[in-house]
């Protein structure tokens, strides 16, 4: 029953997914040397932080991943101190 959850799970998360990529193929070695989709996640001015006013597109703001970060660096830190003080 677990292998037909997987198989389920990952149909469905493909679902939308299409494209082409590019490899290369070398001495056992495969090599991605290209890929696009017209339904890619992706979006230039999204990612880069050079873009001035990147992600406007998608009301995205960059100080909005501070909370994030913090967050997680909360978890972290008290993991920290509890690994220390089973190491001590």
């Amino acid at each position: 029953p677990e292998m037909d959850l997987i198989r389920h799970s990952i149909d469905y998360a493909q679902r939308e997914v299409e494209g082409t990529v590019k490899i290369e193929l070398y001495k056992g070695n495969c090599i991605i040397r290209g890929r696009e989709s017209a339904l890619s996640l992706y979006h230039a001015d999204l990612a880069s932080m050079d873009i001035e006013h990147g992600g406007e597109a998608f009301d995205y703001n960059p100080a909005d991943a501070q909370g994030f970060i913090r967050i997680n660096a909360t978890r972290l830190k008290t993991y920290a101190a509890l690994r220390a003080k089973v190491d001590n």
